[in-house]
């Protein structure tokens, strides 16, 4: 490729992401206009490192009044600490050390219960501070405290934690919170399935009743307000309905590409509000007979 070839390429590429974007804030889709003529953001589209994500709900915008994003327990965390909507209701590295950077790695997320690489860790220093939340500030990972299962099919022969902290009794376990959107597609809670109210065994009945995934929600919200924000009791039963009613009608995916626009232009199907009147039952991919909308 000669040196006028590698100028064309480079033009053109400019030249497409702006056209790209140009339709995006030319079809009302990022921006909606105001009575005075400027441009608004609108709520429910938020850049990513690609283009722009998309979350939808039935009210046509997020609802902050829900106990979501309340602070239900004694260190100032909520759902929507670990659950950023900018994230895919997860959370990024990158967030979180913009979030470290701007608290000064005081805001919420940073807690030496889970957020520490172990809930020992000195935090009492900036400094310390980076140093105690170097899983979560590089990688985006929580640190979950669980025990050797009674039924595991290993045993734990030696330890080796270079923060001090793991044992048989509690291992310290690394993962990102999973996002909570795209819920009614799920046929077991938490990465393990261990809040699984029930096991989804097929041929079930085909439709919405979706009551044992609803159940195993509301366990995991129970759990994460008594552990992740450490609440002295469990919240009433409204409240983890709220909040399952809250996530459970979320639905995000990528709206818009940088280069290639509108995912959902020209009859593709790219978008949240196209994903959410997707059908789903358990069974519906199963090619061994047992979805039961077949005979």
């Amino acid at each position: 490729m000669t040196h006028r070839d590698t100028i064309r390429s480079s033009t053109c590429l400019k030249i497409a992401a702006g056209i790209g974007l140009a339709l995006l804030s030319g079809a009302g889709a990022i921006h909606a206009q105001t009575s005075g003529g400027q441009p608004k953001r609108e709520p429910l589209v938020t850049p990513d490192p690609s283009g722009w994500l998309q979350t939808t709900t039935p009210r046509g915008s997020i609802d902050t009044g829900s106990p979501f994003f309340r602070s239900l327990g004694s260190n100032g965390r909520s759902c929507n600490s670990c659950h950023q909507q900018q994230d895919g209701w997860s959370v990024s590295a990158a967030d979180v050390h913009r979030r470290f950077d701007a608290s000064r790695g005081t805001d919420p997320i940073f807690r030496p219960v889970d957020g520490a690489n172990s809930p020992l860790a000195d935090v009492s220093t900036l400094a310390a501070r980076a140093a105690a939340y170097s899983m979560l500030l590089d990688h985006g990972v929580i640190r979950v405290g669980l025990p050797v299962p009674a039924q595991a099919e290993f045993t734990l022969t030696a330890v080796d934690d270079p923060y001090h902290y793991a044992s048989a009794k509690e291992l310290s376990l690394f993962r990102r919170p999973l996002p909570a959107t795209n819920l009614i597609w799920d046929t077991a809670v938490m990465w393990d399935g261990r809040e699984t109210f029930a096991p989804f065994k097929p041929p079930m009945d085909a439709g919405n009743d979706r009551e044992d995934t609803r159940d195993s929600l509301a366990s995991q919200a129970l759990h994460a307000i008594l552990g992740h924000e450490q609440a002295a009791s469990a919240p009433g039963e409204l409240t983890l309905r709220e909040i399952v009613d809250f996530e459970s009608h979320l639905f995000t995916a990528q709206y818009a590409d940088s280069l290639a626009g509108r995912l959902n232009d020209d009859d593709a199907m790219g978008g949240a509000e196209i994903l959410a009147r997707q059908a789903f039952w358990v069974g519906i991919n199963d090619a061994l007979g047992d979805d039961p909308t077949l005979e």
